[in-house]
Order: C-alpha cells, then structure tokens, then sequence
C-alpha cells in the first residue's frame, strides 16, 4: 500500500541538481529545459545529500563483524525489502539489482529461467557436436516460447531472439493498441501446451507511451499456463505497479530502470520475481564470492536465501540504495497526484499539436491510453523535417532537450512509418555502408508531472514554432551524410567538458555543486521566443535543396538539405 503523500511537485523540482543549468548555443546562451525523461531521470539534491553522508560509514557488505559492514548490510537489505513493498511483492517475491538497467533484468532473468545462451556459446557447441543438426531439430520442437508484444524496446525483443526460445509476437490492433485476442489465440496454441510459456511485454511503449492492458494479459498468460512477465522502464516512474493484484491477475517478473525515475541516475536496474521461478536444487547463475555458506577443495555449498544466492560478489550497494530511494520518492509525491497531473499535460499537448498542420503525431492519440510521451515528426512540403534537426532547433533556440532517432524500438518503428519490406533491405545496405543519416526516425518529449505550467507551455510553443518555421532553419545546418547528424555551419558543438581526471578535479573551482542561481523562467523563456522570430526575420527559406550522389539513398531521401559533409 502506497504511504499518504507529503511531497509537492514545486519541493521537488526546486532540488533537481541542474535546473538552473545554462549552455551556450549557435544563438546564444540558453537556460537547459529537459524534457527527456523517458530516456534518463535528473539527480535531487536531498538524495545526493543523503548518499554523501551514507558514504562516511560505508563498508563491504561481506563484512559482518564490525559497526560499518553491519550498517551498510542494514541498509541494503532494508533497500530491498522496502523496493518489494513499493510493488506489493514483499511475501512471495525475490528482488535483484543489476547494472544495466531493465537491460540487465531481463539477462538475469533470462539466465534464471535457463533460456539465455551466450552467441560465443552457441559457435562453440556448433563446433563440438557433430550431431547438432539433429539436436536442434529436436529441441526446436520442446524449447520454450516467448511471447512478445508489438511495441517492445531492443531490450526486450533482441535478447529473446538470441534466447533458446521460440519467439511469438503479438499484432497490434488496426486502432493502434495491443491485441488481447490474438494473444488468446497464439498462447492456447496446442503445439504450446506441453512447453514452457513465457509472456514478457512492455507496460508501455517508450516511443507513443501506449498502455498495455497489464493485469489482462497476466490473466490471459496464466490461464494458459504461461508467465507473466512486463518490461517497467518507460512507464514505472508514473504508475501504480502491483505484482500480486489477485489470483489471476498477478505478475510473475518485472524489470525497471530507476535511472529513469527523478533522483534515480547512477542507480541500478532492477528484476523482481515471483520466487516460484526460482530452482534452488541448481546453483546460482553464478556461482562465487557471496553466493556460497560452505567450500573445501572439493565440494561448494550454496546459501538457500534466494536473493543472497543471485547477489555474486560485492553488490551496487549505494546504487540499489537510491533505487529504492527514487522509487519512495514516487510513493512520497502521490502516485494518484503524478497519474492525474501526467493526464492533463498529456491531454492538452495532444489537443494542441495535433491542431497544426505540420505536426504528425505517432501512435493512437487516445490521452486515457497513454502515458505522457509525444514523439512527431514535422512535415515539410512532401517530406520531413529530419528529426535529428529538430532536436538540434530545440536545443539550439529554445534550450529544450529532446530525442531524435527510433528510440531502440526499430520493428515498432517500421509499423508506425509503414515501411515496407523492399525499403527495409535497402536502408539496412545503406547503413551497412556507412550512410546512417538515411535512417528513418522521429524526435520525441515527455510532459513530466515536474514540469511547470510555464515549461510545458513553453515546449508547446517551441515545438509549434519549429513546425511553423524549422524550414527556414536547413540553411544554417550541415548534415552529416554517414553519422545523420546536424551541426550549424558556423558553430561547434562540442561543449567545454572538464576530463575527470584527479588532477583536473583538483584544479577545478571548488563550490557547493548544489548552489543554483536564481533565474525568471518567464523573462527568459519570452526572450528566446522573441530571438527566435527575430532570427527568422534575418533568413530567407532555401529555394534549392541538395542531392545524394547515390541513386539508392536518394530515392529513399525522406528529408531535404542545403549543405552536406562527409558524402561518401
């Protein structure tokens, strides 16, 4: 059950770490605006304050016998318990932390199931078993199925197909949702009934935020007697997650990224799972330091605890820490204040943009079905905008950072563009040839619930701008044939990074990194509106736009430029 909330969204974005950050740009110095969330999550003071003072006293928490190695195992195991509690998982559920994000959940997990087999693996028993043909015919028909969903990140679509599985994906609805009949259809399967079912969906889709019909597709999965198993990381930092919602319905596995969630960068990635996957009779998926209560020269006893078991070496204690800590912070807001202010932003910006003409919105536009992401792609004469261009005019102008690219999510990708097998083959030579700029995309932004009315009004306004006037800009940037990037004709970039290095952070200026300057988000924010159409006041729309030398590329070109480099 969720604490009574007691923080207020202005509380929490007054800590963000960074908010007052400026940088400069082709058109000057802007004031930083994030709106990219859905990739990354931004630091707090009060939990980076609390981990530095946890630091004074941290220890191994292999060592039991002294004040520091009791502390930091105190710590931790309170970390984990209280993660299993945010989910409703604290009686029948295991909790483990990994280094890569939902990534890393889904390997483990993977590896805890018995389906995860390494390529170098797999070239090696191909080696070594002359009869593999034969072995492979066998096992292809008793191996265990994978069912996926049809907006899956790489994460939770490329490592299946690597997997000893059978991978099954589930078809979207014409109206753009996910499928709950064809996923009757595919898991009740006869050829399935005797093999190892397991369903491993996004919760929602890190490109358009569409909603997956979680706890339907869990009763779906466990009526055919297969696992239910969702992919957390776009949507957990903004909705109630509850793995045992009752007897049908309840979750095998999730996998979330905490980095993702405010105050959550450098924390680690997170699987919890219904213990009943878990097979102690084999050993630990791996075996050393930690994972052991006994050792002679010839034997090994595993510890029975299935977390301690799964927790080889020197665990990411303080990573596992702020995980937990970024996951209360969502307890500590309201997760019903979060989901209802998520709402509104979402309802408002699609209502807006959707209005203009330029503006192509991806994915069903339904705000009830949907977390709070907007990806769109900006439409110019008979082609596009590219993406990565107006990622750069948001930085650029407006100080906004956004996404531009297929957000990992490439077959999605391919649905929500209508691109066809033919096209396919011919991008993917391309881009085996170095020409990467040809690859489709969008840009995306997220409303976050931390947003202020002024930022999200601010967003809108520059995203219209960019649809209005983006053309005008192609002029003023050269794109970059091989990499697809965009860089202004008479700037650089690259920003002044300092090293990290002991000697440089030793000569650096010392100061209290959590200091911020106070700055009039409104003043300034007119001001780079004003700029903005001072500037395209001063630039005419280009009348010529360039061409590939390649034939190929070029009737595929979905964009237009003025200026180009590195044209192979």
């Amino acid at each position: 059950m969720s604490s009574p909330s007691f923080l207020s969204f202005e509380r929490v974005r007054n800590a963000i770490i960074g908010r007052n950050f400026t940088f400069r740009t082709p058109y000057g110095v802007r004031l930083l605006t994030y709106a990219d969330y859905t990739a990354s999550g931004r630091s707090l003071e009060f939990i980076e304050q609390f981990l530095i003072k946890v630091q004074r006293e941290y220890a191994n928490t292999h060592t039991e016998d002294d004040i520091t190695g009791r502390h930091m195992t105190s710590l931790l195991h309170h970390a984990e318990a209280l993660i299993k509690k945010a989910l409703n998982a604290e009686d029948n559920c295991s909790v483990i932390s990994v280094g890569t994000g939902a990534t890393g959940a889904i390997s483990k997990l993977q590896e805890i199931l018995g389906v995860k087999i390494h390529p170098a693996t797999k070239k090696l028993a191909l080696t070594l078993v002359p009869e593999i043909d034969n072995l492979i015919t066998y096992f292809n028909e008793r191996k265990p199925v994978v069912f996926i969903g049809p907006y899956e990140h790489h994460s939770n679509d490329l490592m299946w197909r690597e997997a000893l599985v059978e991978l099954i994906t589930i078809q979207i609805t014409p109206e753009g949702y996910f499928d709950l009949e064809d996923l009757k259809i595919k898991v009740s399967n006869p050829k399935f009934k005797d093999r190892l079912k397991i369903g491993t969906f996004s919760a929602a889709s890190n490109v358009t935020g569409i909603k997956s019909p979680i706890y339907e597709i869990a009763r779906i999965m466990h009526e055919y007697n297969g696992i239910a198993c969702f992919d957390y990381a776009a949507s957990a930092p903004y909705i109630k997650i509850d793995m045992n919602k009752d007897a049908e319905s309840y979750i095998d596995a999730i996998y979330l990224s905490p980095h993702k969630f405010v105050g959550g960068p450098g924390s680690s990635g997170i699987l919890v799972f219904n213990n009943s996957l878990y097979d102690s009779n084999i050993p630990p998926t791996c075996p050393s330091g930690g994972t052991v209560k006994f050792v002679s020269p010839k034997v090994m006893d595993f510890i029975d605890d299935t977390e301690s078991r799964e927790k080889a070496g020197t665990p990411g204690i303080l990573q596992t820490i702020k995980a937990f800590l970024a996951i209360d912070l969502k307890d500590a807001i309201g997760i019903s204040k979060i989901e209802e202010k998520e709402l509104e932003y979402i309802s408002r910006a699609l209502k807006r943009l959707q209005k203009n003409k330029n503006i192509e919105i991806l994915g069903p536009i339904d705000p009830h079905k949907r977390i709070s992401i907007v990806s769109f792609k900006i439409k110019h004469d008979d082609k596009y905008i590219h993406p990565k261009l107006t990622t750069n005019l948001l930085n650029d102008l407006f100080g906004i950072q956004s996404r531009a690219g297929c957000m990992c999510a490439g077959s999605y990708g391919h649905m929500l563009l209508n691109i066809e097998e033919e096209v396919t083959i011919k991008i993917r030579k391309l881009i085996s040839q170095n020409i990467k700029g040809i690859n489709p995309g969008w840009c995306r932004v997220n409303f976050h619930y931390l947003h202020s009315e002024l930022e999200f009004q601010f967003i809108c306004d520059a995203i219209e701008f960019i649809a209005d006037h983006g053309k005008i800009f192609l002029s003023e940037y050269r794109f970059n044939y091989q990499t697809g990037e965009w860089n202004h004709c008479k700037f650089n970039n690259k920003q002044e990074e300092t090293i990290p290095t002991i000697k440089n952070i030793q000569e650096m200026e010392l100061r209290n990194c959590f200091e911020e300057s106070l700055i009039d988000r409104e003043l300034k924010f007119a001001s780079y509106m004003k700029e903005a159409k001072n500037i395209i006041s001063s630039l005419e729309e280009p009348s010529n736009y360039g061409k590939f030398k390649n034939p190929v590329a070029e009737a595929l070109r979905w964009f237009n430029f003025v200026h180009i480099e590195n044209e192979i």
